[in-house]
């Protein structure tokens, strides 16, 4: 199985929680933190669909690596692969990465990089469904 990792953009927690809620369908609420990733919280495995979104601020390769081997744990996704995903795609990226860091100084200070981790069919699922909706 391949995993994608999207940078989606930023947002404030609120609507951080929001997305992850739709993506999940359930009541869970994550923990917030004022610094580094909110991760997406009350997740038991086999329980998700759809791709797993996290907020950070800062942007740094050690909490994107952290958030998405979490991810994994919760989803029972093979981490040596999330892994690979990460780091390919934070070496693949690195000046669209810079651009999103430098980007997320000049955002106000409540605001979050959103990124989003799944497999393909994750994905394709959420496309369909925003389509359906």
């Amino acid at each position: 199985m391949t995993y994608l990792l999207q940078f989606c953009g930023f947002s404030d927690p609120l609507q951080l929680f929001y997305l992850e809620q739709s993506a999940l369908g359930t009541a869970a609420s994550p923990t917030p933190s004022p610094e580094g990733p909110i991760p997406s919280g009350g997740l038991t495995p086999g329980a998700a669909a759809g791709p797993a979104f996290g907020g950070f601020r800062p942007f740094q390769l050690d909490d994107l690596l952290a958030w998405a081997l979490n991810t994994a744990r919760q989803r029972q996704w093979d981490p040596g692969l999330v892994q690979c995903t990460v780091l390919d795609c934070w070496l693949e990226r690195a000046e669209a990465i810079r651009q999103w860091q430098r980007r997320l100084r000049e955002e106000p200070a409540d605001r979050l990089l959103v990124a989003g981790i799944g497999s393909q069919h994750d994905w394709q699922q959420r496309c369909e469904a925003m389509l359906r909706a």
